[in-house]
């Protein structure tokens, strides 16, 4: 049997400096019971040696791939709600009390409206749309909150999605539950848009939402990004 609280799952893979920075902000979490879990997909960098010496967090490995590393993290999960997050996100200075507030019924999950760390215009316009209630306006970088009996009622994360996993899972939410925008905003990095050219990104990310839904599989979803926007 589940305990009350959340617990905090995050997939990682070759992401050292940013689970230091992620540790030391949930590390300051008061008026939240909690437990963070780590799932490692085999980096190659010292993500491993830091998460072992990290305390007060649990780590566990999985091979790579993000629908599998979270339904492993959410397979270990000792607390009755789930929260997906992106170890490259900066927290709300309120975000204990935002995902307390969106605990009110077993079939609501949450998101927290989003930002990026860059003044781009184009990036500004992407995420003032996160606040839109809408599957289109979805995605993984807003993390994701859900009971843990709804998140198994509905088949966890769909493992043949390595792209949209996050889409698919939250398409079903929105057709079966209740979703709520929470006011955050989560902040994330524009690390990825600056180096391969903002418009040209956010562009190919609009077709691979376009496509999904329009119901294109996981593997032609797959081939696309590989294409266009690895």
């Amino acid at each position: 049997m589940t305990k009350k609280g959340v617990s905090i799952v995050i997939p990682v893979w070759n992401e050292a400096q940013n689970i230091r920075v992620l540790c030391t902000q949930l590390a300051s979490l008061k008026g939240l019971e909690y437990e963070v879990i780590f799932v490692d997909g085999g980096s190659t960098d010292n993500s491993v040696s830091l998460l072992q010496s990290t305390p007060h967090i649990r780590y566990i490995s999985h091979p790579k791939g993000r629908a599998q590393q979270l339904n492993a993290g959410a397979g270990e999960a000792r607390f009755d709600w789930l929260y997906f997050l992106h170890v490259d996100s900066l927290l709300p200075p309120d975000f204990a009390q935002q995902l307390l507030s969106a605990q009110s019924h077993p079939r609501q999950a949450a998101c927290f409206r989003m930002r990026f760390d860059h003044p781009h215009p184009l990036l500004r316009l992407s995420a003032t749309l996160t606040r839109i209630n809408h599957l289109s306006c979805r995605g993984g970088d807003q993390s994701l909150l859900i009971h843990r009996d709804f998140f198994n009622e509905l088949g966890g994360f769909d493992p043949a999605y390595s792209v949209c996993e996050d889409l698919k899972l939250i398409q079903k939410i929105y057709r079966k539950g209740r979703f709520k925008i929470l006011p955050g905003p989560l902040t994330t990095q524009a690390r990825r848009f600056i180096q391969n050219g903002v418009a040209y990104l956010l562009f190919h990310f609009g077709v691979i939402q376009f496509l999904f839904a329009l119901g294109v599989g996981p593997q032609k979803l797959k081939r696309y990004y590989d294409r266009f926007v690895r």
